[in-house]
This record gives C-alpha cells, sequence and structure tokens, in this order.
C-alpha cells in the first residue's frame, strides 16, 4: 500500500490525450503518466468519461496496464495490437514486482513474484522452471504467487494487498459520478486553476490527508477542467478543490505535469 499504509488513487478523464495527435506522443504521455504514478506508489487509476468530448479510454487503459505488466509476462498477455506499437519503446517502470529472472538455486521460500497460470497446473513467473501452482484457477490468469517450496518447486496464490511492497496499480474505467462517490478513498481533493490557494490549504490538507485511509487525486483533461466537466457542484463533491499552480508562468501546465505535482505534495504532507 503507498503513503504508509494509506491507499492512493489518481483519476483523470479519458479526454488527457486530446492535444496529441501523433500514436506515438499519445503513449509517451502516457510512459510519463504511468511513471508518476509508479514513483510515487499509486494503487489505483480510474480513467473516467467526459461525455462531452470523444475519449480514448482502451488506448489509455491497454497502454497503462501494457507497461504495468512484467516484461516476461507480456508477450503472453498481449499479442500483436496496434495500441501498442510505440509502448515497447517506454524506459521500463523497473517496480518491485518487475523481478529480474534469477538462477533457480537463488530463489527461497517466500519470495514473490507475478505470473501467468498454465494448463498444466503450474504457474510462468519468469524462471528456467515453471513452480507447481498450489490452487485451482483455469490457465492464462495473471496472478501474484509466493514461493511455497523450492524441492519441489512449488508457489501458493496471494492477494496483492498481502505484499509487503509497492506491487504496481490497477486500472479502472468508471463514470464521473463514480469517481466521486468511491468509498474507498475517503480523501478526494481535486485540482483546478479555479481552487483555493495551496498556501491556504497546507495545515487543514496535511491534517486531512495524515488522517484519511485512503486519498483520491481528481485531475482535469487538457480543454475541460474538472469545474468544466464536473459544474460548479465541484466543490461540494470534493473535500479540497486545489490549485497546484498559483503562480504559473506558461499558458497551461500538462495534465502529466498536474500529476507529477499532485503527487509529489501528497507525499511531501506525509513525510
Amino acid at each position: 500500500m503507498a503513503l504508509l499504509g494509506r491507499q492512493l488513487a489518481v483519476a483523470f478523464p479519458d479526454t488527457v490525450l486530446e492535444e496529441r495527435d501523433a500514436p506515438r506522443d499519445k503513449t509517451a504521455k502516457l510512459g510519463l503518466i504511468a511513471r508518476a504514478c509508479s514513483i510515487y506508489g499509486v494503487d489505483v487509476i480510474q480513467v473516467f468519461r467526459d461525455d462531452k468530448r470523444r475519449g480514448e479510454p482502451t488506448l489509455i487503459t491497454k497502454v497503462l496496464e501494457y507497461l504495468e505488466t512484467p516484461q516476461y509476462l507480456r508477450r503472453r498477455l498481449y499479442p500483436l495490437d496496434d495500441m501498442l506499437r510505440y509502448a515497447g519503446l517506454l524506459p521500463p517502470l523497473r517496480i518491485p514486482s518487475h523481478k529480474p529472472k534469477v538462477p533457480l538455486e537463488k530463489l527461497v521460500v517466500g519470495d514473490v513474484r507475478e505470473g501467468i497460470t498454465n494448463s498444466d497446473g503450474t504457474v510462468d513467473i519468469g524462471l528456467d522452471k515453471n513452480p507447481r501452482f498450489q490452487g485451482r484457477i483455469g490457465a492464462n490468469r495473471r496472478v501474484t504467487v509466493r514461493i511455497a517450496s523450492t524441492a519441489p518447486l512449488a508457489a501458493e496464490l496471494i492477494p496483492r494487498d498481502q505484499v509487503n511492497e509497492y506491487w504496481g496499480y490497477s486500472v479502472e474505467t468508471s463514470t464521473v459520478e463514480e469517481v466521486f462517490s468511491d468509498q474507498r478513498f475517503a480523501l478526494r481533493v481535486a485540482t483546478s486553476r479555479f481552487g483555493n490557494s495551496l498556501q491556504s490549504l497546507i495545515p487543514s490538507l496535511r491534517s486531512a490527508v495524515l488522517k484519511a485511509g485512503g486519498v483520491k487525486l481528481i485531475f482535469g483533461s487538457p480543454s475541460r477542467g474538472l469545474f468544466d466537466i464536473v459544474g460548479p457542484e465541484l466543490a461540494r463533491k470534493s473535500d479540497y478543490v486545489v490549485n497546484l499552480f498559483a503562480d504559473q508562468h506558461v499558458e497551461t501546465v500538462r495534465a502529466e505535469e498536474a500529476i507529477f505535482a499532485g503527487l509529489n505534495l501528497i507525499n511531501t504532507l506525509v513525510v
């Protein structure tokens, strides 16, 4: 879990790529978003529909999920797809779940790895030998497993939330209403250039973050901020509406830049 035991989420509209025309540029932008979320330990990325614009939820979800997948599993989970044409050019996230291949003799009981189940009752965890899988689950399923035995080699299924280190993010699609009604994240922090100044909110926001079991940062799109998407009820639906760049010296702040800044703010408040 991220943020010293707190669940952390980021939400943005499916139009986040609207200012990018070339597929390569769209992929690069998503790579920066994935990096930001991984650096700060985001648990959930929510992509919500902007009903007034034509978004690209499938592309966004597919690229972000591909990047979160360990490299040794990608060929099996993702067949050739034009949407992923440039994803392989992006630098790896190198999060703890992206473990390198190791000799079998260095594998120890308790090691945790991501894998894909096989039809023969084993699980592919990117090593020279597949451990026997303890549990009943269909083939070609991505799972998190813990090495239960090295002689014979066997692995057991464990929930991701039982891993004692950051293990990556999940990607969800939702409506804007669901973003604000989600009970998993008690503290909802919306970002807007029409929001309150960060300086005035720091003491209260720090206290709220420290008390919250889950924090969600919500962002708008390049052409439509959250007040445009949600309307004047944004302030009521959010716990805070924050202007992250009160003294900005550029015409616009890109979504990936805002996500980096927002996550850094939350991280700074809890350390």
